[in-house]
């Protein structure tokens, strides 16, 4: 071996399997990690050759002479090619930071080409990426570290920001691929997910997305049923059917909003069928059954005015019902000359409004038509105080304003004429013949004493009267008679001695 070569081992440049060009690439096979693995130990045998002083090639050409005298050229050749030992650890250092930087862009590789087919879509700048590894390899294999492990850093680099498009891309696939499904469009849905599928063909949202685009056609058929139900008044049918929806496709979008939808329409047409049923039972004057209609119809809405109306038509009708059956209650009992019946319908109505004039009228004659009946009555009851000056006058003019009455109806007509009878009968006096012992003192009610006499007589008004008698020794008389005509002398002696 000649001097300018020297007598240590050195490692000779050679590309890495990874490194192999793009036609090399397709004809083999290899392993990332392996070739890590193989550049690690490539480079232990370097250091382990390069590093060793003691070790020198023996030539057959020379003999062992020609060896001993040329000893001290090739130790000084190895004290020129020795590194300091600071300067040996930096090296290792730099070569092993190198290495991890490798194994680095080693794994993002694997991640893409095997987890996210980036040949399908990013291909171009995978190449650049490992166009840069290249550098990377070719100064590692020149000891130049520090430039391997930038080059490395810069083609990891390459592949963070490729994983960052790959990873952006998909979302955006998959969001496209859920947007399509919730929009019910089917060929847009299929042409998202085969997208995303180019990018990450495992990734684990992508058989549930697949699943919900196989379901679609039925999701959609099941829609437009409920749809239809809804249309034509069956909302339970439509309800069934969104609940089928539900079940197939839990994700379905809008699918309670649709059910809300039923939920308002269905109420909307038991609004309206109650308002009709309020408005035909106020019509057939069934007021209970329309009061009962218009406030359901408030209760399911509270603001709703034509239920309100339609309670204020119940009232106004009802009142106005009520009112003429209470009128009619009364007219009758004025004609059967029932006026306390009739008071009583009359007061009803002024308590349901006091400015119903009709009643306020009717009022005021049934009870001057009771008031009279009642007062006829009871001077036919009690003809004796006619005896009274004063009452028989009164009668008198009761009389005369009950038979000015408007209603002049059987049994007025019998009362006055009753007490028209008494008062022709209590109005001429009598002749009453009072016979006495002469010694009693006699006092007569409506005429005062009389005194003592054997026999009187006096002309007296048809009435009751009561006469008191008192005498020395004897019990007191008590009467009570009643003054008509052919009424027989009374004896008023005293009957009894104590």
């Amino acid at each position: 071996m000649s001097e300018d070569q020297g007598d240590i081992i050195r490692p000779q440049p050679a590309p890495l399997s990874h490194l192999a060009g793009p036609q090399e690439k397709a004809s083999q096979t290899f392993d990332w990690r392996v070739a890590g693995v193989a550049v690690a130990v490539l480079a232990a045998l370097v250091i382990a050759f390069s590093w060793r002083p003691d070790i020198e090639t023996s030539s057959p050409e020379r003999p062992s002479e020609t060896a001993e005298t040329e000893g001290p050229a090739v130790s000084n050749r190895s004290s020129e090619d020795r590194l300091a030992p600071f300067a040996e650890t930096q090296r290792a250092r730099a070569r092993e930071a190198a290495q991890a930087a490798l194994a680095t862009f080693v794994e993002k590789q694997i991640q893409l080409e095997e987890n996210m087919d980036v040949a399908r879509w990013g291909q171009a700048e995978l190449d650049r990426a490992l166009a840069l590894a290249q550098e990377g390899d070719s100064d590692f294999l020149s000891d130049r570290f520090d430039e391997s492990l930038a080059a490395y850093e810069a083609a990891t680099a390459a592949l963070d920001e490729l994983l960052r498009e790959g990873m952006n891309l998909l979302s955006t696939y998959l969001e496209d691929t859920e947007t399509a499904i919730d929009d019910r469009n089917i060929p847009v849905a299929e042409a998202a997910i085969e997208k995303a599928t180019r990018i990450h063909s495992e990734h684990p949202d992508l058989p549930g997305l697949r699943s919900r685009i196989d379901r679609l056609p039925s999701v959609i058929t099941l829609l437009r049923d409920a749809k239809n139900h809804e249309l034509g008044g069956r909302f339970n049918e439509a309800l069934e059917t969104y609940d089928r929806v539900r079940t197939l496709d839990p994700q379905t979008t809008g699918l309670e909003s649709l059910r809300a939808e039923v939920a308002v329409a269905q109420q909307r047409d038991r609004v309206a069928q109650l308002l009709s049923e309020g408005f035909d039972a106020l019509n057939a004057s069934r007021f209970d059954r329309a009061r009962n209609r218009f406030n359901t119809v408030l209760s399911l809405e509270p603001d709703n005015e034509i239920a309100k109306g339609g309670l204020a038509q119940v009232a106004q009708d009802n009142d106005l019902a009520i009112i003429r059956d209470l009128r009619e209650t009364a007219e009758q009992a004025g004609r059967s000359e029932n006026w306390q019946a009739a008071i009583d319908a009359y007061q009803a109505v002024l308590k349901m409004d006091s400015n119903i004039q009709f009643a306020r009228s009717g009022l005021r004659v049934a009870e001057e038509q009771l008031r009279h009946l009642n007062l006829l009555g009871r001077i036919s009851a009690e003809p004796f105080k006619l005896s009274s000056q004063k009452l028989y006058i009164e009668a008198g003019e009761i009389l005369d304003r009950a038979r000015q009455l408007p209603h002049q109806g059987p049994r007025l007509q019998s009362a006055t004429e009753e007490v028209s009878t008494l008062l022709v009968l209590y109005r001429d006096p009598v002749e009453v013949v009072l016979v006495s012992d002469n010694a009693t003192d006699v006092i007569m009610s409506n005429v005062g004493r009389l005194g003592t006499f054997e026999r009187k007589t006096l002309s007296l008004r048809p009435g009751q009267y009561t006469i008191r008698g008192s005498q020395n020794g004897c019990r007191d008389i008590y009467l009570s008679i009643e003054v008509i005509p052919g009424i027989e002398p009374l004896d008023l002696s005293c009957p009894e001695k104590l």
